[in-house]
This record gives C-alpha cells, structure tokens and sequence, in this order.
C-alpha cells in the first residue's frame, strides 16, 4: 500500500474532491413534504398525554380532599309477632260483645198454677150430696168450663176423677130459677189464671174483709140501683178463688159447705 502523500495531480484532485464534498454539505437539502398522518399521530399522543395527567392530577387532588361519608339508608325494625297472635290474623282492640238474647215469659196460660188444690169437676160436686137440695132447690142448674182451650162443659173423665182434668181450668156454675130474676153463680179457679183482683177490692162498697175459713173473706151487696140487689162473697186461700154471686137467691152456709169439698175441713 502507498503511504505517501499524494504530490502533483493527484494532490490536486483529491483537494477538489474534498472541496466538493464541503460545499454539498453545507448546502441545505430540500425539505421534505410530510404526510398529515404525522400531525393527526402527535395530535393524538399529546391529547394522550394531557388526558393521562388530567387523571393523575385528578386522583391526586381526590386522594388529598376530606373524604365524603356516603348516606346511609335507617331502617325501621319490623315488629315482631306476637306469641299468641299469628301474623296473618287481624288485630283488634277489644272483643265484639256477643248479643244478649232478651228472654221471653211464658204465656199466663201454661204457667204452673201457684197452688196445687184440685178444682171440683162438676158443679153438683161443689157441695155435699144431702146438702144440694138445701142450697139450690129445683133450679136450673147450667155447668161451664173456661181455660186455655176452647169452652167445654165438663164430661165423664171430669166427674170420675171428681176434679178438673187441666190444671189450668176452672169451674163457673148457674143455678136459675124459672120465671124468676132469681138465680145464683159460683166461680171456683187458681188465682194466678184470672185476674188478681184480691177480697179488698170486691168489698169496695161498703164491704166488710175478714180472716175465715182458712183465707181471706170478703163480702159487699150492690146499692139500689138494680131491680134485686147482688150479693158478692169472695173468699182466696190456698192460691183459690171462690166467688158466689147471688140475686134473689138466699143461702145459709153455702160458703163453709164448698171449702169443706174442696179442702176436706
């Protein structure tokens, strides 16, 4: 290899030589024309980078504020069902009172008699036999039973028994003299099925009361205001009323004789 420096020509062309290479480099090359995809890739990146330090100095300004407690929902508590109540059942603040059935009374006409003295079953029983002629004579003689049912006269069932098969019954008797106003009645019934007139009331008029035969008596005779005078002798014992009525139709012991029928004295 020649390692001396070049002399003459060559000298001469290697200096022209370097001369063009300085001078090709100091003249400035053309620019060149970029593609718009360059601005849109920068565009994008800075538009990424501002974006990432937005959050950075987002989250960093969220770590340094005050936290904010988040609202908290109260819950009220569910009451708890009762230990003798389901909880399907409806509660209510008082039982309803049940209704009070309102009772009835029993028709006066079936109630039990107070007393339990038979009543004679015919009239002619009312006294003794020797006796019935004494008192009554040959009147008419008329026998009725009232209670309850329908109006009867009294039958064989009454006489056998020699008492008024119903309880309930009672006993009027007519005794009429032909032609005559003379006549005389007897009422023989349990005080609790007629009216509770008592002795007192009858003798309103002038009567007199009295205690005979084993009750109360009483006995008044009616003012002039009727053609024969009327004679009412009341006597109650025994839950028993016996009331004569007479017109014209005097008596002696009528009264004695019937209680001693009815009550054996």
């Amino acid at each position: 290899m020649n390692t001396e420096p070049p002399q003459g020509d060559d000298l001469q062309r290697m200096l022209v030589s370097m001369k063009q290479n300085v001078l090709e480099r100091a003249t400035p090359l053309p620019k060149r024309r970029r593609g718009r995809s360059g601005i849109v890739i920068g565009v994008v990146a800075l538009l990424a980078v501002g974006t990432a330090t937005g959050a950075v100095a987002l989250t960093l300004s969220q770590q340094n504020a005050d936290p904010v407690a988040a609202p908290t929902q109260t819950q009220q508590p569910e009451p708890s069902p009762s230990a003798t109540t389901p909880s399907s059942a409806p509660i209510t603040g008082a039982p309803v009172p049940k209704p009070t059935p309102t009772p009835t009374s029993s028709p006066t006409a079936t109630a039990k008699p107070a007393s339990n003295v038979l009543i004679p079953g015919d009239c002619y029983q009312l006294v003794p036999d020797a006796d019935y002629a004494r008192f009554f004579g040959a009147a008419t003689h008329t026998a009725t039973v009232f209670g309850p049912g329908a109006t009867r006269e009294p039958d064989g069932n009454d006489r056998v028994q020699g008492h008024l098969r119903d309880p309930h019954e009672w006993l009027y008797c007519t005794w009429q003299n032909s032609g005559v106003e003379a006549n005389i009645t007897i009422r023989v019934s349990h005080t609790a099925d007629i009216a509770q007139d008592t002795p007192e009331e009858y003798a309103e008029q002038a009567g007199t009361c009295a205690d005979d035969l084993g009750g109360r008596m009483c006995q008044f005779t009616t003012g002039a205001e009727r053609v024969r005078p009327l004679t009412v002798t009341t006597l109650v014992r025994d839950g028993v009323t016996i009331q004569i009525n007479q017109t014209d139709f005097p008596t002696d012991g009528l009264l004695a004789a019937i209680v001693g029928e009815i009550w054996g004295d």
